[in-house]
């Protein structure tokens, strides 16, 4: 199984990135980039490298309890602190 997911690693990740898509692109933080299309070319193109303080935001609005698909199509359930 190991070397199967390393001879097919990059197609692995096109799939991985193809389901996140499909399932997210309705989110409201990828309609602003991706208006509800899943395309790899789009996304990379469109979508841009962030950090935790762009994101903020989104995240307050879910630890306040929002409930709309604002980062994950999917209900968050908790959050997680490291410690650095």
């Amino acid at each position: 199984m190991i070397e199967e997911l390393i001879t097919n690693a990059e197609h692995i990740q096109h799939e991985v990135l193809r389901e996140i898509l499909s399932r997210n692109a309705g989110t409201e933080y990828l309609r602003g980039f991706l208006h509800g299309q899943t395309e790899k070319q789009l996304f990379k193109k469109n979508v841009p490298i962030v950090t935790y303080e762009d994101l903020k935001p989104y995240i307050d609005r879910i630890a306040n309890v929002e409930t709309s698909d604002i980062l994950l199509a999917e209900p968050i359930t908790g959050f997680f602190l490291r410690h650095a």
